[in-house]
């Protein structure tokens, strides 16, 4: 497959274009500058510059219609990190760019990163959140409101996109552990390792039934064809809209 990732830069995305081009598959990175260029092109990526925030959905749309990948792997973001407004610019209306630039080019698979907790916040936490989910997401939501709210934002838009045929997984706090065991589906809030994220990503890519579902990604005991292969046949599915 030939996969074309858009925050190309970040851990999980260094990850997975290790993880895929071990595989066999071609990975496109695209990063904001040089910098990155040197550990990309050694983990086997072919790393290309272009920024979510000044690009333009014609440009974009040209950009995917040259490369026609099999799959966009969705892992750009502020990251919480910065003024508010970049936030929004990245995480929300750069993610949505992408989504317009997408069914422009004819290109329908998506794997977008999302976040664990993402979600109306007017709304009572899900009911199957523990006392401990519950005083985990109001911190998250208090620590990073912006970021928290623009993934929100972006995942509401991604739902109304009918075409795409998109698969969102919504890791927990992010750790620089190795990868173990994972648990998939509908989880409380937690950890999740940055490389069991890509290689939850790939598998993903590569597991049919997995488009149009919402998948919560947490460290824990089962393996990842094992827990994707209860998702699929159950249908489970994270989003609450």
């Amino acid at each position: 497959m030939k996969f074309l990732v858009f925050g190309g830069g970040g851990k999980v995305s260094r990850h997975f274009a290790r993880l895929a081009t071990a595989d066999g598959d071609e990975v496109v990175s695209v990063v904001r500058n040089e910098d990155h260029f040197p550990d990309l092109k050694s983990l086997g990526a072919r790393p290309v510059v272009l920024s979510l925030e000044t690009a333009s959905v014609p440009s974009l749309t040209s950009f995917l219609t040259s490369e026609r990948p099999d799959a966009v792997v969705w892992s750009a973001g502020a990251g919480g990190k910065g003024d508010k407004s970049r936030t929004r610019t990245v995480d929300f209306e750069g993610a949505v760019k992408v989504f317009d630039a997408l069914e422009a080019a004819n290109v329908r698979r998506l794997l977008y990163v999302g976040a664990i907790d993402v979600r109306d916040k007017t709304q009572p936490p899900p009911k199957h959140y523990t006392p401990e989910s519950v005083e985990q997401s109001d911190r998250m939501w208090k620590a990073i409101p912006a970021y928290m709210q623009a993934k929100y934002d972006a995942e509401v838009e991604l739902h109304t996109r009918k075409t795409l045929q998109y698969t969102v997984l919504r890791p927990g706090g992010l750790t620089l552990e190795p990868a173990g065991g994972v648990e998939l589906g509908i989880t409380q809030v937690g950890k999740t390792s940055r490389e069991l994220v890509a290689q939850v990503l790939l598998a993903a890519a590569k597991t049919k039934g997995t488009e149009g579902l919402t998948i919560d990604v947490m460290d824990g005991e089962g393996t990842v064809e094992g827990e994707l292969k209860k998702v699929v046949e159950g249908k489970v599915d994270a989003w609450t809209g």
